[in-house]
């Protein structure tokens, strides 16, 4: 059965003084995704986020979100089904967590009680000595990007869109918030998320688009990039070059490469006939992993494609 589609873009632009922050971007987010925006500093990712939040304008391109076009004067009505968190989390440092959201309430027009704010709080994973005592201008940046996610859920949004959630957090923090995305989407919630840290959208994405320069390179689901991702064996060896040549000629190996210390071997080979060949000419070896490559090692890959560099 076909998914609707939530969000859609069509040769979307923006322009700086002769600069393109968006170069024709064409995407497609469908009802249920998690659609991660990977892209270096600069790529245009918090731009095009900008521009579907409305907070600035597109020189050329157009979007539509549920169906309707931003060009549609009720583009305003749709994107109350919307919410987004863009840069800094615009919150209130001399009100605590619970009334930054009552306050957040009067703003989108919406009732809450304070208990169900409360446990809005709680499922992002703010603790209750958070809620309880805490103004907010005490909070960490961790902190601010629970309740600023908080904050943005008040409304109930079918889709929501995240720059940079797990900025600052810690591992803990991207544990918790990756939980409450995936419980949110679960929920019926539509997600884009722009974020670095690569391995956490490998870890709840459904779907990743991949943009450089303001280019949107590649766009897919997250089983199509494992099925694209090359399998690897990797290893640790002392005299690396040295040895890493009796193991190319005696495996009859062909896309290999070295990384500091690590040799790497791309070739469809059996990783106990390396482990063989390793006992049999009594090679050294620190390390040995055998897998696939992740969503980082796939973006550096059509990086390099693109003849981009990443940052």
């Amino acid at each position: 059965m076909e998914k609707n589609i939530i969000f859609q873009t069509f040769s979307l632009c923006k322009n700086y003084k002769g600069f393109k922050a968006v170069d024709n971007v064409s995407m497609t987010i469908y009802e249920g995704d998690i659609y991660g925006f990977v892209g270096e500093n600069g790529a245009g990712k918090t731009t095009l986020i900008r521009l579907v939040s409305g907070l600035i304008l597109p020189n050329g391109g157009e979007y539509q979100m549920f169906g309707v076009s931003n060009k549609d004067p009720k583009i305003g009505d749709v994107k109350k089904k919307t919410a987004a968190i863009v840069e800094a989390v615009a919150i209130n440092k001399g009100l605590d967590a619970v009334e930054n959201l009552k306050l957040q309430c009067h703003i989108a027009g919406v009732t809450k009680t304070t208990a169900e704010l409360k446990q809005i709080l709680l499922d992002v994973g703010l603790s209750e000595a958070a809620i309880a005592k805490k103004r907010a201008g005490s909070f960490s940046l961790g902190m601010r990007q629970r309740l600023g996610l908080a904050m943005a859920l008040v409304s109930e949004p079918k889709f929501v869109l995240l720059d940079e959630p797990m900025n600052g957090l810690d591992p803990k923090g991207f544990v918790e918030m990756r939980e409450t995305i995936l419980r949110l989407n679960k929920q019926g919630v539509t997600f884009l998320i722009s974020s670095h840290i690569l391995s956490e959208l490998d870890k709840m994405c459904t779907r990743v688009g991949f943009l450089s320069h303001g280019k949107l390179l590649e766009e897919l689901s997250i089983d199509e990039l494992h099925e694209k991702a090359r399998r690897k064996i990797v290893l640790r060896l002392k005299d690396i070059d040295n040895v890493s040549q009796k193991i190319i000629k005696s495996l009859d190996l062909k896309e290999t490469k070295i990384e500091g210390e690590s040799f790497i071997i791309y070739d469809l080979v059996d990783v106990n006939d390396v482990m063989a060949l390793l006992t049999r000419e009594k090679i050294r070896v620190e390390g040995i992993y055998a897998g696939e490559e992740t969503i980082e090692d796939y973006y550096r890959q059509i990086m390099g494609m693109s003849g981009e560099v990443a940052k």
